[in-house]
């Protein structure tokens, strides 16, 4: 039996209803309308002669308008409507916990990166790579798949496994990666001394709920144990809570401003750490980042780096660029806007350009990136050898600046 037809009209007043309205700045000649009459004569053509009648649900275009509207802006990877399912996922990554297999990925790029693989997670251990491109999920191309769809499609219930086709830089044939799904507890921050030195290696892999703390926390303690410097490590670090980030930046800066907020048609306004808060104002300090760097990351990156408190150096910046917002829907679901710009402290924008290191290193392809835990279990020769140039590169030149400073 064929589905029932769609009704145009409803369709049509309910997209209508989303956007008919008139923000404060706007004048009343540039209200928002969507052209109603078009919307009804394309659903109609849909319901004629489209082949596939079961993707024809109300559901199905409600959720594809609303993306396309969105996705209209031209704010890829930033603004966005998430499901009722994909804001809860959202929710429970900044509370530091999440089912799934622990990759990042980069929406704005035509086929599914992974801008960064969680330390420890499901897919670290069956070896994605930041970079790779997920090209099938169970057997399913990814080309063109939503963006909600493929979330759902890798995520699910802990314990069962998932396999992926990849395409890796370097290598011509696709890979496939059986990665089993579980319940990935995040920790946001952990230190270690790099091998055979007394320069300190903080890892942090984003700002949810009280990470901010706890990175002054551990440059409290490594203070205490008498490092000389600190490498702080954000590559992959996507991002999170500002005000995390702003309590992590106050551990190294007495004063200044963090970043500058703007929006519409406004002077950009300067956002300061709270003064007289630094566990060590005067500690050299290097910053490691890469593309998987984004938002919060690349603030204090760049906080860090215009108050003359770090050298930056790795890749790149993802380019986030855009203070976001979840702003809930009658039924659950949510937009997440860009609601303000964000500038350096130096006046220069991110959004699309990402944050310049001061050194340009790059990592080989098929480089382990090393992660404290790591560290711990290394020799000092065992580090000389390895293949992560960047943290290699970040103490030396930590421990160049103190000899300097000596």
């Amino acid at each position: 039996m064929p589905n029932p037809r769609l009704t145009a009209l409803p369709l049509t007043i309910a997209l209508t209803a989303t956007l008919a309205w008139t923000p404060s700045t706007l004048a009343a000649d540039d209200e928002l309308t969507l052209d109603e009459e078009l919307i009804a004569e394309a659903i109609e053509l849909l319901q004629e002669r489209y082949v596939d009648e079961s993707a024809l649900t109300s559901e199905n275009l409600t959720i594809g308008a609303l993306r396309g509207i969105v996705e209209a802006l031209g704010d890829d990877g930033h603004t966005e409507y998430l499901t009722e399912e994909e804001y809860k996922i959202e929710r429970e990554v900044l509370e530091g916990s999440v089912a799934g297999v622990g990759i990042v990925l980069d929406q704005r790029s035509a086929a599914p990166l992974i801008v960064s693989v969680v330390d420890g997670s499901p897919a670290e251990i069956a070896g994605l790579q930041s970079g790779d491109i997920i090209a099938t999920v169970n057997g399913a191309e990814t080309a063109r798949m939503p963006d909600g769809e493929l979330a759902e499609r890798v995520r699910g219930e802990p314990g069962t496994p998932v396999r992926l086709g990849v395409e890796r830089s370097g290598i011509d044939e696709r890979q496939e990666f059986l990665v089993m799904r579980a319940e990935i507890e995040i920790d946001p921050v952990s230190w270690s001394f790099a091998p055979g030195s007394d320069v300190a290696v903080v890892r942090m892999v984003q700002f949810s709920v009280g990470a901010g703390h706890q990175f002054r926390e551990a440059v409290q303690d490594l203070v205490d144990e008498g490092a000389s410097a600190v490498v702080v490590d954000l590559r992959g670090n996507p991002g999170g809570l500002l005000a995390e980030m702003l309590n992590a930046a106050s551990a190294f800066l007495d004063d200044g401003v963090a970043f500058l907020e703007q929006g519409r048609d406004e002077v950009p306004e300067p956002i300061r750490v709270d003064p007289d808060r630094a566990v060590d104002a005067e500690i050299p300090v290097v910053v490691i980042v890469d593309y998987g760097t984004a938002s919060a990351g690349e603030i204090l990156a760049a906080a860090l780096r215009d108050n003359d408190r770090a050298t930056v150096i790795g890749n790149q910046t993802f380019g986030t660029g855009t203070i976001l917002n979840n702003l809930r829907l009658s039924d659950g679901s949510a937009l997440r806007l860009g609601v303000r710009q964000w500038l350096t402290p130096a006046g220069e924008a991110v959004f699309r350009v990402g944050v310049a290191p001061d050194e340009e290193v790059d990592l080989p392809a098929g480089a382990v990136r090393l992660v404290p835990d790591d560290l711990m279990a290394l020799t000092a020769l065992d580090f000389e050898g390895s293949s992560d140039v960047q943290l290699r590169r970040a103490v030396r030149l930590a421990e160049a600046m103190v000899d300097r400073a000596g």
